[in-house]
Parts: structure tokens; sequence; C-alpha cells
């Protein structure tokens, strides 16, 4: 990045960018490319070249040069259509070159002036005089202002559109496109045309600046060079033998000055002139000519550019293929020790190998998709060329690429390596003082790492831990490394460890092993053979203890639980057979069933064929917000029909507002035109008089405009409406209260989390108190139920497993009274306080 160019060329791209700088190169150069696949790598040794090679490179560099070349009248540099205003242009008038130029160069910052008006404005307002009109006051060429002929909103809409170019083109390129043209010659392209062609002969460099106190558009000069036209240089050059002077800009220096050079050697040219006040903001692009002239093969010294390797090479002969600096079977640690590394940011093995290649001079395409590293690899290459001793130049297309291999390197402490040549900061005074801060760190020591030594312990620690898991335990035909990948696996499947000996582990084979799993694999398919027994009453009970007043309530606990069971069992199956609920009938499904039973109730009368269609719609919340607005529509409609006659609902009034604010804001306004007009169309849509006052007569147009955006509300979506509604749905004459409350009620059902067909949930919601009923025997039997479970299960502290679940919330609620009832039914045929009882026996069981 030190601005000199070297042998070192990385270039850095997407595959698809790939694919595109393959495609440019067949076009411009005659489809020669480079041998060696999608990486090509080339020697840079200087090649002598015979008089036939270096013509037909010649002749290559002057076919593309007269592809980059533009200078015909596409060119705005050659050609602007000054009249022609619909473009991203601005044109400047009423202003004088020199007061302009003075202003914007010596840090004047300039806004804009509209003497035009909108379309929408009253065309009785005062219109100033032009330059060189009676009245026009000559104080304005040095008011700080440009004065343009468009509107407040039309110029405000075209700055911004402008800005917003501006910047996207600088934030891509890193190049600014907007200049202010000053002066523009106007010539013919030969003696018997008659059509005038234009272009700018003075290019300022300026930024437009939103101004925080106005929120408008100021325009400021850059400090950069103010240029001339150089595609109108090189096309007066070519065709009329005129050679345009440079820009010899000191103290003192005006536009007219230059103006009137131009003038003189135009002088000979028939009908050719200079309209020195003619000012233009616009896009000019200096890019491609530049390169037009970079690519002159008589503007290098000697044979430098035709005869260079690189340039034969891509061009003419192609290149000779290389060995890879690496091969497939070399260990990187081994050819690539610590101290011949130099990685200023992290970098893999397949960046290093892409890092060293450049450093022993290999050129190369390195190509990859994002992510994968390339501004790190570029940022490595650039710190160790300059460790080299070498000079990089470091291209790019796009800035961002730039900025993110320079704010690397800064970040790292290489910013004095670094000079920014061509970016949004870069300009003559900021290279200069960037030159002069490094050579003024010239003197300084730069801290200097230690030896690699520790480096090449930590890696040569880390080789052994890996020789180590990789390495065979005696004749198991396992490593370490493999033993830990099957015991993350076991984890992983949530196994619980084994208690085995390590030592019989150690020298076991793979043959062994596999003859004691297939013995583990028998086992097992031997204990699942034969029938279980019916288990005992009492399984799971974990208390055994139990005291003689325990024992003697316990029958009583038990046959209560059985009977609240049960019964609550019977309460859920009621509506589970009502809404065709397949769901489980235990105690935490009694919440959700009592939430959607709430729900079913209060389904407004004659709703169910509306609400089975609502409830078939696939977006109820959209059809919910239309009704609302209709609903909201219908209500202001009708308050506001004692106000305003019916056509007032139908009418535009959104032009008669801007007159009536006025009013509000100026007495005078109130005697103008516009203000009676619009206060005239007002009285002809209101039923009563008009308002005495302009601000009652606003509210009288903001009320019609609400009513007309509630309207426009549910009119957007009247088509969807249609379609789920049917016949119910009959526009603006919709009962849209009605409609609106099957739609909540319809909302509120879909919302719960019970899922059921909602044709039998409309069935049982128009069964008068049908789904009250089923919901209030609910109520009554979950506590009593959920109350003796909880008595019980503490009591003999119950296992839930015996049930086949974690708590007995999720236990079936018959499976639950069964239980209980079998232990009931063991209680009760012994003596609760003989040792031979049943919760006493079960300690043996």
């Amino acid at each position: 990045m030190k601005g000199f160019p070297c042998n070192l060329d990385v270039r850095i791209k997407e595959k698809q960018g790939l694919r595109e700088h393959r495609k440019v190169a067949n076009e411009v150069f005659g489809g020669i490319e480079a041998r060696g696949g999608s990486v090509a790598e080339v020697t840079t040794g200087e090649r002598g070249g015979d008089s036939l090679a270096r013509q037909a490179i010649i002749k290559l560099f002057d076919d593309t040069r007269k592809r980059l070349v533009e200078t015909g009248t596409r060119n705005r540099l050659v050609h602007v259509n000054r009249a022609n205003t619909r473009g991203n242009v601005l044109n400047i008038v009423n202003e004088r070159s020199d007061d302009v130029y003075a202003l914007l160069l010596g840090g004047t910052t300039m806004r804009f002036a509209a003497l035009g008006q909108d379309k929408s404005e009253d065309r009785e307002q005062v219109v100033l005089a032009d330059d060189g009109e009676h009245g026009f006051d000559e104080e304005r060429y040095t008011d700080h202002q440009l004065d343009t002929r468009l509107g407040p909103n039309a110029l405000q809409k075209k700055l911004l559109k402008i800005a917003r170019e501006a910047q996207t083109a600088e934030e891509e390129s890193g190049v600014n496109l907007l200049y202010l043209a000053l002066g523009f010659l106007t010539w013919y392209e030969d003696k018997s045309s008659t059509l005038p062609r234009e272009a700018p002969l003075v290019l300022i460099p300026v930024k437009l600046c939103r101004n925080a106190r106005t929120s408008t558009y100021d325009i400021r000069a850059r400090d950069e060079d103010v240029l001339t036209n150089l595609p109108l240089q090189q096309r007066l050059k070519d065709d009329f033998g005129i050679d345009l002077p440079e820009l010899e800009v000191n103290e003192g220096w005006k536009p007219s000055d230059y103006f009137e050079r131009v003038e003189t050697m135009i002088a000979a040219r028939d009908r050719w002139k200079i309209t020195p006040d003619a000012i233009q903001l616009g896009f000019f692009s200096f890019s491609k000519l530049l390169m037009y002239r970079d690519l002159n093969i008589g503007a290098w010294e000697g044979d430098a550019l035709a005869g260079h390797a690189l340039t034969r090479g891509l061009l003419y002969e192609r290149f000779d293929a290389e060995e890879p600096l690496f091969k497939p079977t070399d260990r990187l640690d081994a050819v690539l020790p610590p101290e011949k590394l130099f990685h200023v940011v992290d970098a893999d093995a397949s960046q290093a190998k892409v890092i060293e290649e450049v450093r022993a001079g290999r050129n190369v395409v390195v190509q990859g998709p994002p992510g994968t590293g390339k501004s790190q690899t570029i940022t490595n290459i650039v710190a160790a060329a300059v460790r080299d001793g070498k000079r990089v130049l470091f291209l790019a297309e796009k800035m961002a690429a730039l900025s993110v291999v320079h704010e690397r390197l800064v970040k790292v402490g290489l910013r004095d390596v670094c000079l920014e040549l061509h970016s949004r900061s870069a300009n003559k005074k900021s290279v200069l003082g960037e030159l002069a801060r490094t050579l003024s760190q010239a003197s300084a020591v730069p801290g200097v790492p230690g030896e690699s030594t520790s480096l090449a312990e930590s890696r040569d620690r880390l080789n052994d831990l890996a020789a180590a898991l990789h390495r065979p335990i005696g004749n198991t035909g396992e490593t370490a490394y493999s033993v830990l990948g099957r015991q993350s696996l076991f984890i992983g499947g949530g196994c619980p460890p084994p208690s085995l000996k390590a030592e019989c582990l150690s020298s076991i084979s793979r043959e062994a092993e596999a003859s004691l799993l297939a013995a583990i694999d028998s086992y097992g398919a031997m204990l699942g053979v034969g029938e279980q027994g019916e288990s005992h009453p009492f399984e799971g009970s974990r208390n055994l203890d139990l005291q003689p007043v325990d024992l003697a309530r316990l029958a009583s606990m038990l046959s209560l639980a059985h009977d609240s069971v049960s019964a609550l069992a019977a309460s859920m199956r009621t509506p589970f057979v009502a809404l065709g609920i397949a769901g489980p009938n235990t105690l935490k499904a009694v919440a959700p069933v009592a939430d959607a039973l709430e729900r079913l109730e209060k389904l407004p009368a004659d709703g169910c064929t509306i609400a089975r269609a609502v409830l078939g719609a696939s977006d109820i919340p959209r059809l919910r917000e239309a009704l609302q607005a209709g609903a909201s529509w219908r209500k202001a409609h009708d308050e506001a029909t004692a106000v305003f006659v019916e056509s007032a609902f139908s009418s535009s009034t959104g032009h008669l507002r801007g007159p009536l604010v006025a009013g509000t804001r100026s007495f005078f306004a109130r005697w103008g035109g516009s203000y009676r007009r619009a206060s005239r169309e007002l009285g002809g849509l209101l039923r009563e008089g008009l308002p005495k006052t302009a601000a009652e007569r606003v509210e009288r147009i903001d009320r019609l405009a609400a009513i007309a955006t509630l309207k426009a509300g549910w009119e957007s979506d009247q088509d969807y409406c249609s379609r789920i509604l049917g016949s119910a749905w009959r526009g603006e004459k919709s009962a849209f209260a009605r409609l609106l409350e099957i739609a909540d009620w319809c909302a509120r059902l879909s919302e719960a989390s019970v899922k059921m067909p909602w044709g039998k949930a409309i069935d049982l919601a128009s069964q008068p108190g049908a789904a009250a009923s089923m919901l209030r025997t609910l109520r009554e039997t979950e506590p009593s139920a959920r109350n003796a479970v909880l008595a019980v299960t503490e009591l003999v502290d119950l296992d839930p497993a015996v049930l086949g679940e974690n708590e007995f919330a999720a236990a079936d609620l018959a499976a639950m009274a069964t239980r209980f009832e079998r232990m009931a039914g063991a209680t009760a045929v012994q003596d609760r306080t003989d040792p031979s009882h049943p919760v006493l026996n079960s300690k043996g069981s």
C-alpha cells in the first residue's frame, strides 16, 4: 500500500467475478486467457520479444483504447443537452461563474433558491426578474444563493435524488462524480452541421450537505483540484487539432481568464461560442479517459509496458506451467516453520499456502465465497511483502474491499506503511500530510517480536497431542480419538455410564467385543420372554410405615378418590363427544377444555352460517380489521350526514385544504382568490351555512378526509370479505357491527388451545345453555377430584410411574379411578391393624 507497483499481483474474486473477468478479457483481448485452470501461476521474469510479438501486443492495446475512450456525444463531458432537465442535473440561472467560483473556493456554503412554482401552487404569486431584465438586483450575484427555475418541492426532490446517487457512487467506487460545471462551449461537429453541441469547460468538485436547521441541501466545494474537461480536450485535439489549454489555477485566478484563452483558440471556428455564465450541477466521469491515457504504450518509458513479461503472457504468449510450491503430501508444519511465517492476523492452512505462494514471487488467482478469509489473506500478504522490503500497490474494484484491508492493517499497528491514494479521504492535502506524518515517524524504533521459540513449542505440544489421540491402543483396533467419539455418541443418546474395568477393555479385540455384544443381546431377549404377573394394588406406594390412624381413614379416602375421579372423567367425556375431541382425559386437560367451552358461549343469534364461513377463512385477523374499519366508517358516516350533503362523501376535497390552512395563518391569505374559491366549493358540500372561521372550515375538510380514509380501509379488502362472507357482504350496506361481533367470537374460538372441528363447535354453541352446563359441571367436579387425588398420593407417597406418567395430572382419569378402586378393595377385605395388611405386606412384594 505504499503507492508503488511491484511484481506482486494478488486478485481475489468470487467465482462469478472470475467468470466475468474472463468474459471481459476474451472480448477485449481477442479471447486470450492463461493456462492452468482456475488458478494461473505465472513467472515474472523478463523475456525478450521479437518485433512480431511486440506489434501484436501494440495492436491489442490500440484496439482496447478505442473501446475505452468515450469522446462521442453520448459522453456528457462532450455534449450536454442543457435544455433537457429531466435527468439528474440542475441548471443554475442568474449567476456569474466568477462569483460562484470565488464563493465556493473561498469555503462558503451556498444554498439553492427556488424561483419557480410547483404545479399545485397558486399562479398569482410574484415572479422575480431574470438576469438582465428590468428590476433585477445585481447584489444577488453574491448573496450565497444559487437560483434555479424549479419550485420548492421539485427542487428538494431533485437535490435529494442527486445527493443519494452521489453518495452511492462514492461509497461503491470511492470516486466523486458530482461537479458544478462553469461555462459551456457551443461547438459543431462539422461546417455543415446544424446541431449545436454544448460541453462544460471548468468543473468544480462539490458535495451536497444536509442542512439540519432547514432540512434542505446546501452545496460546498470539496478539497480537491478544479478540473478542465479532459474528454472534450481529447475530442477537439483528434477532430480539429485544437489543444484545449490546461487549467493554471493560482491566487487570483478566475474562470473568465480560462474562457478568454479558449475563446482565442476557437475564434476561427464559425458559429462556435462560449457561454461563460452557463452553470449546471451534474454527474461527470473521467475514469475511462484516464485508463485510455494509461494504456498508451508511447507514454511508458522504453518498452516497459509492451515488453513486460506479465503483459506478454496475458495478451500474447500465455504462461509456462510451474510446479506447485506445496505438494499434497507435504506437512505444513515441516515446510513452514514458525520463523518463516509472518502473519499479522489469523490465517489457516489454505491461507498460509496462498501467502507463501505470493512471497515466493508467484502470481495467483484466489477465489472463494464470502467469509472465507480473503481480506485477512490480503492483509497478511501486504504485511509480509513490506517486511520483505517490497512496495505494494493494492487495487480493488469496490471501495469496500479497500477499506476492509486498510482497517485491518491500521488495527494491527501498520498504519505507517499505508498510504491511501484513491478514496473518499484521499486528496492532495491529505496525501502530503500523511507522507509528512510517516516521515516524522521514521526515527521511531518499532517494537519487534521476539524469537518464535514459544510458538514452536506450543505447535509441537499440539502435534504430540494429536499424534497421541490417533495412536492405536494395543490390538483393539481403536485409538483414543475413536473411543472418545463413541463415548460422546452414547452420552449424547442419554445412556447411563457403565461400571467397567478399563484393564480388560484395553486388551480386548474387535472379535471379542462383537461376541460379548451378541451375548448381551441374547440375554436381553430372554428377559423379555414370558408373561408378567398381575401387579400388587399398592405397587408404587413408597410410604410403608402408615400409622393406625392413617390406616383407619385410608379406605374412605380411596373410595372418595375413586368416586371423584370417576365423576370428573364422565364430565370430561361429555364435551369430548360433543366437540369430537380425541385428546387425553386427564387432570391437565381440564383447564383447556373448560377454556374452549367458555369461548363457545355468547354466539350471536342467527350467526351459525356466518361463523362457519369466518372460521374457514385463512386470515381471520385481516377480516376483522376490514370489518372494524367498516363499523368505524359507518358510525362516522351516519354522524356526519347531518352536516354534509350525500355527494360530499364521494367528492375530492384534498385541493381545498391548502388554501384554507393558509387562511388560518394569514389575514391577507383570506382575501386571496384561492381561499375564496375553496370556501365556495366547501359551502356547496354542507347542509348548513359555511363556518365563519378558517379553522372551522379546515375542520370540515379534515372530517371528510377522515371518513374517506376509514372507507378506504375496508374498500381495499372488500373482495376478500365478499369471498369469505358471501351474500352477507353487501358493500357499504353491510351490517358491519353484527358481522364484526360474529368475527370477534370466531377469533376468540380460533385461539383456543384445544383443536376441534369447527362444525361440531358451532353446533354445540347454537344449543342454548349446552356449553354453559358442561362448563359448570367441569368446574364443580374438578376441585374435588384434584383434592382427593392429592390426599391419597401424599399419604401413601404413590409413584406416578405406576400410571405410566411423570405426574398424576398427566395420567388417564379412568386408569387412575381403576387404581384407586383396586386399592380400596384390597384395604377393605382385611383388618387394618393386622400385620398381614396389604400395605404392610407391600414391603415384601
